[in-house]
């Protein structure tokens, strides 16, 4: 059984290795780290889509914006699944010391005792060639990419919580995986948080 009895949510750009530092982070301390099982969790219980849970956060942001807005179905049928989303969160919370990646989490626990908020950001031109390396894109689709979804996630962030996505006031510790690499940036993370859990 692990000694660290916190949370660690992670916020993270796209193509900043927010998954990869979480991945570390539970290998090492011996803890689960939930990103897309949280939508197939959501999905089981909910019988909401596994895309429909997925696009609330990664879809485009205009498209998003007119889902939210229009009067009936749609709208509502997002805020349930947004609602559905974050009801799952806490309850893995409540089961016990994790790491959770994005979907707002450090709003969504914000009342739990022992919560590590944590942003991770990266160089621009690393989040292209990470876009370019795993799908095979050109640049300028890479910047695209880049692009897109951090504006999406932005966009959901705002919605859920009314505040700023990568809002320093909102976190612990932000980090840019650039110049150390996603390792270091997990054995940061891990010092920090037991350094907190301490006091």
């Amino acid at each position: 059984m692990s000694e660290f009895k916190g949370i660690i949510t992670i916020g993270r750009e796209y193509g900043a290795g927010g998954r990869t530092i979480a991945k570390r982070i539970s290998e090492i301390l011996g803890i689960p780290y939930y990103d897309k099982d949280i939508i197939k969790l959501t999905a089981e219980k909910t019988g909401f889509s596994e895309e429909m849970i997925h696009d609330t956060e990664e879809q485009s942001m205009a498209r998003t914006i007119m889902n939210w807005l229009m009067p009936s179905g749609a709208a509502s049928s997002y805020d349930k699944a947004i609602m559905a989303q974050a009801q799952t969160i806490r309850k893995i919370a409540k089961e016990g010391p994790c790491v959770i990646v994005g979907r707002g989490a450090d709003y969504i626990l914000r009342d739990f005792p022992n919560v590590v908020n944590v942003f991770v950001y990266a160089e621009e031109e690393d989040k292209v060639k990470y876009a370019m390396d795993t799908f095979g894109e050109s640049h300028d689709q890479a910047v695209r990419r880049v692009h897109h979804s951090d504006a999406a996630r932005q966009s959901y962030y705002h919605y859920l919580t009314r505040g700023k996505w990568g809002d320093l006031s909102n976190y612990h510790l932000t980090l840019n995986s650039s110049p150390i690499g996603k390792e270091a940036c997990a054995d940061v993370i891990i010092a920090y948080a037991k350094k907190l859990q301490e006091k």
